[in-house]
């Protein structure tokens, strides 16, 4: 259903942008999901793997300000579809890794056109049975996490992992250095994301390794907050971790609740200590909301608020500072 808006003007503006998550069955045009991210409060807006070449034709993006793109996008092959081929920078196969690094050059070709400084990039996965994370999951949520049965799987998910990691991570690099190569003449950031799945890609330890093929100024950390509490949440990596080792090379941060191991809330509805986030978040990295597009404009507002209230965004009307 299209969302519901109050009709008078919003004057309130935040250190945020909004993600096109929450475009998706709310809104017929980004045109209108975009004045509906104003009356919000939004300053900004990140262009998702959600939106295809046919929203982005009608979209009069002119007036707006983008802070950021999350690669594949334009997503004329859905995300789902580019896994299902194994289009990714992080195959072994040559012909799909290209594939990948394709996907996301016509990511940085939109943002050379469209004048966005940061390009959002998922570094693919490690080939795994996901049934093992999935049965993980569900003894998380029956309340089974220190069982014997969780502890195994757990074991064994770590030990299949390793094994077959290591082609997967040199693809991913070689698949870096050419899109770094490709960028530097639009002087584009990619930023790398920590991810939701444990067979994604990096983990805490592969990030560095990441990070070094450049500097900070052409290859940055994209901390997201959700998937790091949901995997610290299983046990996999300290969700501080991910900040104590990281936050220097923060350039953006996608913002979203959790409750047990259910991401994309809107902040302030689960479990996430927002106050310990603020204390890592540079000045000059964006902020986005990736919120669930089925919660409502008062939900989004309140979040808004709160991250607000607790440190995470500045309210441009009491005097913070624009991006």
């Amino acid at each position: 259903m299209p969302v519901s808006l109050p009709s008078d003007k919003e004057n309130t503006r935040y250190q945020a942008s909004l993600s096109t998550m929450w475009a998706v069955g709310n809104f017929s045009n980004l045109n209108d999901f975009y004045r509906s991210s104003q009356k919000l409060g939004f300053s900004h807006l990140e262009l998702n793997h959600q939106v295809n070449s046919a929203m982005l034709n009608e979209f009069n993006s002119a007036p707006f300000v983008i802070s950021s793109i999350h690669e594949p996008c334009p997503a004329d092959i859905s995300v789902d579809e580019l896994k299902k081929r194994d289009w990714l920078i992080s195959s072994a196969k040559e012909e799909n890794r290209q594939n990948g690094v394709n996907a996301i050059k016509r990511s940085i070709d939109l943002a050379n056109k469209m004048n966005v400084p940061v390009i959002v990039v998922h570094c693919g996965a490690v080939s795994l049975d996901m049934n093992s994370e999935k049965r993980l999951r569900a003894l998380f949520e029956e309340g089974g996490s220190g069982t014997e049965d969780y502890k195994e799987l757990f074991q064994q998910m770590i030990d299949e992992r390793s094994k077959q990691a290591a082609p997967h991570l040199e693809s991913v690099k070689k698949s870096l250095l050419e899109l770094l190569d490709y960028g530097e003449q639009f002087n584009v950031q990619l930023g790398l994301e920590n991810r939701y799945h444990y067979n994604d890609i990096p983990t805490q330890d592969e990030m560095k390794p990441l990070l070094d093929l450049a500097g900070p100024e052409r290859l940055g950390f994209i901390y997201d907050v959700g998937h790091a509490q949901a995997l610290g949440r299983l046990g996999f990596f300290s969700h501080r971790g991910w900040l104590d080792r990281f936050s220097t090379r923060m350039i953006g941060t996608h913002l979203h609740d959790v409750k047990g191991v259910t991401d994309h809330l809107p902040p302030g509805q689960g479990e996430v200590d927002f106050k310990m986030v603020a204390n890592y978040l540079p000045d000059n990295a964006y902020r986005a909301l990736e919120i669930n597009p089925k919660k409502t404009f008062d939900q989004i507002a309140a979040g808004l608020k709160y991250l607000s209230d607790n440190g995470c965004i500045k309210n441009y009307s009491t005097g913070g500072n624009q991006l």
